[in-house]
């Protein structure tokens, strides 16, 4: 994992200005506002018209399929299938049938190439949220058009590749991207057992004017803490920054009309060792919004290696399968073919692919390892009754 070489320089600045802030109330016209994330998920849009194909078959359909495949009689797999899914924590005859369903030996999710390529439905539909990573516009090949500002060329292959699957589908009709069921669930478990991300911002000339900002995206020491209702996080609460360079990214952006805007050569967010060990955006872009009620939400998007976001599936099996109707052969393909930069030297083929994931952020004090929680950075104002919405 790199730290980008500018990381240093610019959270000398932060920090400069942050004490500015702390220790000299007055004579900087700094200021800093802080959040921890809440809700971070794939950017999705969903529609009648994203799959216009139909959505890919549920686990029992495409387990039927496989299983006459690989040359299994109907009898039988009637016979492994009767129950499915079956009493949770009983054998289940269909279970070591599917592990092996690629050449009948080996388990298809730690090799799935041992499986022919089911060739999933991906998105086929105009729109899709993201960033125009690769600055050809509309002329962006295989790109989308953003469904509420009308930008084209906006890359996010990632979300191609798997909204057409049913456990990554989610309401549409928002004015902004929308949690899958799938994303919903892997992020909160996430959340309850990784650090916390936390995200604090520096406005040279203050949060009310046009101007430079600072950012810095990275991980606490504290996992979060929830709110009453128990689905989102709470807000106001103190998070002391993770001091190794490896968990933390610091941006110089632009503050425009309360929207933020940051490019970088990477963004590496450290998450949790067993299921997603990093998050990471090569050519990195962000957009926040700083909204009425004091959170913050918004975009980060770049290219990421596609085969860790297969494995942070893949380690579920075919738990993850049954229950979500997610074709993990199917996805390793899609993702494959739909990789669309970092060319492997010797093969040629993509090793990253497009991504976006939107971010919901709620305020919070972020303090650096051993600062007084007398000069922690202050949460903005919320309005508690629109706190997660």
């Amino acid at each position: 994992m790199r730290v980008p070489e500018t990381a240093t320089k610019h959270l000398l600045l932060c920090l400069a200005a942050t004490l500015a802030i702390v220790s000299a109330p007055g004579a900087s016209a700094a200021e800093t506002k802080s959040f921890v994330v809440n809700w971070f998920y794939l950017a999705s849009y969903f529609s009648d018209g994203d799959c216009p194909n139909g959505l890919n078959p549920s686990a029992a359909d495409f387990y039927r399929r496989d299983l006459l495949r690989a040359g299994h009689s109907k009898d039988e797999i009637d016979a492994a299938l009767k129950d499915f899914p079956g009493e949770g924590g009983a054998p289940q005859p269909w279970i070591p049938l599917v592990i092996v369903r690629g050449n009948g030996k080996d388990n298809i999710y730690a090799d799935p190439s041992t499986a022919p390529d089911p060739g999933i439905k991906i998105v086929t539909g105009r729109f899709g949220y993201g960033f125009n990573l690769d600055g050809l516009g509309d002329k962006s090949p295989n790109s989308f058009e953003d469904p509420t500002t009308h930008e084209r060329g906006i890359n996010n292959q990632l979300y191609r590749a798997v909204s057409c699957i049913r456990g990554f589908r989610g309401p549409g009709g928002s004015d902004g991207p929308t949690k899958s069921n799938l994303d919903e669930v892997h992020w909160d478990k996430l959340r309850e057992e990784m650090p916390a991300f936390v995200i604090s911002i520096t406005a040279a000339n203050g949060f009310s004017t046009d101007g430079d900002v600072s950012i810095v995206i990275g991980r606490a020491l504290e996992t979060i803490t929830r709110d009453a209702s128990g689905t989102n996080v709470q807000a106001g609460m103190t998070y002391t920054l993770d001091p190794n360079p490896r968990t933390r990214n610091v941006l110089s952006g632009h503050l425009h009309q309360g929207v933020i805007s940051a490019e970088s050569s990477e963004v590496n967010l450290v998450a949790d060792n067993y299921i997603v060990n990093t998050f990471e955006f090569d050519k990195a872009r962000l957009r926040f919004n700083l909204k009425p009620d004091g959170t913050l939400a918004g975009m980060i998007g770049g290219y990421m290696p596609w085969y860790p976001l297969y494995h942070g599936m893949s380690v579920g099996g075919y738990v993850e399968e049954y229950a979500s109707s997610v074709d993990l052969p199917g996805v390793y393909y899609a993702l494959k073919k739909l990789a669309d930069s970092d060319p492997d030297p010797a093969t040629k083929e993509n090793r990253a692919i497009s991504a976006a994931y939107a971010i919901d952020a709620v305020p919070a004090f972020v303090l650096e390892l051993g600062q007084r929680q007398s000069a922690a950075l202050q949460p903005s104002s919320i309005d508690r009754k629109g706190q997660g919405q």
